[in-house]
This record gives structure tokens, C-alpha cells and sequence, in this order.
């Protein structure tokens, strides 16, 4: 591909909150943010700051992006503006990301499309034309396809680069499973925090979606390698899931009262796994709904916040963490448009402060 890695940020990306398509409505989502951010929400000043932060990346530690995509969704909508809420309430608390890491924007989102297997040459073409118009390279169109691609580039750029991602529904996790597994190869695992197990191999015919990621993720890796935590809601037993794929699954009804030990069984699990490296992908239902309502497929009984946040820092003491992701926070749903101070948003914030 003749377009330098950074160009092709430039064409895969756009400033926080812009990823969303809001030329005719719903634009103003995004100046809280910018205007935290960037302290404008002026067009030439934002351009100009977010150039700024994409020549930064090959002296950071690590990259915040988000991939305002809930295609992959299949009850509720409106993790499309979880990276905006997210980012809105973390900044509203933190003041700004830690000076080691840089925020690159949003992936550009074609609200209808999710992976570029799933679309036919014709309306490859047609996407192509509106997302790179005058360009005959074929690049990608669909959210998650696009994501690979921005971690490729990202690669080049800086190989040493944590990836902290704001999703989206929980499909988005399937592009970093691809790009560390190319990255790191059997040497990494995962601990997925979740209200449902998403090791479906497909859900009505679709490879990827919310439901699906963590059975390709399985299959990717070493399937004993993922630690799934917070279960609680599932078609099948938790024996069926661990008989399918040989991972750990702890499901929240055998937390309550055994937080620490928990914790260290989570821990020499991983260690006897042979992981040296931890990918954190936390989708917001894990999280019992009185603490994050808003969200798509929200469960009773679920899990509280200290467990998380003690879980999260028990892992970063005892191994690499590579990167990690917050998903399927869904701001619409609570009612509110003040996203910096929604429940949701704030316990998200949390989340993702806790990985840096």
C-alpha cells in the first residue's frame, strides 16, 4: 500500500468525537469534549490540535481512540456514543489522559456497516468512494475492518504502543484480539469482564457481532488463556462453556463474600496459563445495572465497581498489560445529554483510568 502509515491515520480517523456522520444533526455531542480536549471546538484550532497528537505517536507509551460503532449490537442501541460519554466524563473528573499517552480520535463509522467480509464488491465501491474519495487503493470501509487497519499502521509507526480502546458495542474487541494475537502470538490472554459469555460462533448468520467476538478470540488464541468474569445470564450452563472452550469462566453469583479470593485464583489461573501479557476488555454489563444502567443489555446481580477496579489493579501488578478496552457503554439510554456527568460514563471513566 503506497500511503505511509500516517496518512492513512489521517484517512481512518477522525477528531474525538467525529467519528459519528452528525453533518446535519447531532454535532454538538462532540464540542464538550473537544472543547475539554482541545479547549475549543473550533474546527481550524481542533484540526490543528489532532494533527498535533498524531505526530506524538512514535514518543508515547500508548494510544486512547474509540470506534463509535453499535452495528454489531442486537437489543438496545447507542454505544455509538460511548467513546464521546466516556471521554466527556473521564475528562470531567481527570482534567485530561495521562501525559504518556496520546487520544487519536475516533474510527470514521459507516453507521451501517460492520465488517468488510460481509459487504459485496458493489457496495465496497459506493463506501470507498464517500470515506476516500480519489483514492484507487482499496481500503477498508466497515468499523472493524478499518480498526485492523489502524492497528497495522499504528504498528508501524510505534511497535510498542498500549492500545486503550472506547467502544462501541462489544464487537469492536474483535480487531485488537486480531492485532495483538498478530503481535504478540500465544504469549498474551484476556480477562473479559461480561454479564453474558459471547462465545457464540455466530448470531442470525453474522460472524461478528456482540455476541460473537470472544468464540473467534478463543479459537484465536489458547482458549485457557481467557478469564471471563461476571456471567450471569446464558442458553447454556457455565459446564457447557467450559467443556467447549477450556478458559475460566466466573460467574458473579460465586463472588459475593470471596472478592479477595476471587481475585487470587483469577491470578494463579493465569500465571499456570503461561500469560505473560493481560488484554482487559471490560463491557460495561458486567457491572451490576443500579451502578451502569445505561447500557444495552443491562442484568441484575451483577458486579461492583471496587471488585472491577481491585481485579484491574490485582492483574496490572502481576503481568504485562498490553492494552484494553471499555465497550457497550450506552450514554442515550440513561435519558441524559449531559454525558460528563451520567452514571454510566463516570463508573466507565473509572474503568479506563484504572488501566492506565
Amino acid at each position: 500500500m503506497n500511503i505511509s502509515a500516517l496518512d492513512r491515520l489521517r484517512l481512518f480517523l477522525r477528531p474525538p468525537g467525529r467519528g459519528l456522520h452528525t453533518n446535519s444533526t447531532g454535532g454538538w455531542y462532540a464540542n464538550s469534549v473537544l472543547k475539554k480536549l482541545y479547549g475549543t471546538d473550533s474546527n481550524k484550532e481542533v484540526m490543528a490540535a489532532w494533527e498535533e497528537s498524531l505526530q506524538k505517536l512514535r514518543r508515547v507509551e500508548g494510544v486512547v481512540f474509540g470506534i463509535p460503532s453499535d452495528i454489531g449490537a442486537g437489543i438496545l442501541r447507542g454505544a455509538n456514543l460511548g467513546p464521546i460519554g466516556v471521554r466527556d466524563a473521564y475528562l470531567t473528573k481527570y482534567s485530561s489522559f495521562p501525559k504518556t499517552l496520546v487520544d487519536i480520535g475516533d474510527v470514521i463509522v459507516i453507521p451501517q456497516l460492520l465488517h468488510d467480509e460481509m459487504l459485496n464488491d458493489k457496495q465496497l465501491a459506493a463506501s470507498r468512494s464517500e470515506l476516500y474519495p480519489n483514492r484507487t487503493v482499496p481500503l477498508p470501509v466497515g468499523p472493524l475492518s478499518i480498526a485492523e487497519a489502524l492497528f497495522e499502521a499504528l504498528m508501524e509507526l510505534n511497535p510498542e504502543l498500549k492500545i486503550f480502546m472506547i467502544g462501541g458495542d462489544h464487537s469492536v474487541s474483535w480487531p485488537a484480539m486480531v492485532h495483538c494475537h498478530k503481535r504478540f502470538g500465544d504469549s498474551f490472554g484476556v480477562l473479559h469482564f461480561d454479564a453474558h459469555s459471547d462465545l457464540m460462533e455466530s448470531r442470525l448468520g453474522i460472524k461478528y457481532c456482540f455476541a460473537t467476538w470472544a468464540c473467534h478470540a478463543a479459537r484465536l488464541i489458547k482458549p485457557h488463556q481467557m478469564v471471563q468474569v461476571g456471567v450471569r445470564t446464558s442458553t447454556k450452563t457455565k459446564q457447557y462453556w467450559m467443556e467447549k472452550f477450556p478458559l475460566l469462566q466466573v460467574w458473579a453469583s460465586e463472588i459475593p463474600g470471596r472478592e479477595t479470593e476471587v481475585i487470587s485464583e483469577i491470578l494463579q489461573y493465569l500465571v499456570k496459563s503461561g500469560v505473560k501479557r493481560i488484554y482487559i476488555t471490560n463491557d460495561i454489563d458486567g457491572t451490576d445495572p443500579k451502578y451502569a444502567p445505561a447500557t444495552g443489555t443491562p442484568e441484575p446481580n451483577g458486579l461492583g465497581p471496587q471488585f472491577v477496579l481491585g481485579l484491574i489493579a490485582a492483574i496490572r501488578q502481576k503481568f504485562q498489560l498490553i492494552g484494553g478496552d471499555i465497550v457497550e457503554v450506552a450514554p442515550p439510554l440513561s435519558g441524559s445529554r449531559d454525558f460528563s456527568k451520567e452514571k454510566t460514563c463516570e463508573v466507565a471513566a473509572d474503568y479506563l483510568h484504572a488501566l492506565f
